[in-house]
């Protein structure tokens, strides 16, 4: 299980790596900023759905401790 943990997380860091190394090339901030914009979009895309192993469980565990609401 350790191994799937240390593949994902080396998967995550390389990702993180190749976004950093995007956002730091200057044709990105050309034209307006419009690829800088469409990028950083496409980068909260990409990290939902990467961090989804991390995010989705605790989501789903607090889920029944939420209320309805006040009736």
């Amino acid at each position: 299980m350790s191994e799937i943990i240390e593949k994902h997380l080396n998967l995550l860091w390389n990702n993180f790596q190749f976004d950093i190394n995007v956002f730091s090339q200057p044709w990105l901030y050309y034209w307006l900023l419009i690829p800088a914009v469409g990028y950083f979009v496409f980068f909260f895309i990409k990290w939902a759905v990467l961090t989804t192993p991390v995010w989705l469980p605790i989501a789903l565990a607090l889920t029944p401790f939420k209320g309805k609401g006040h009736k």
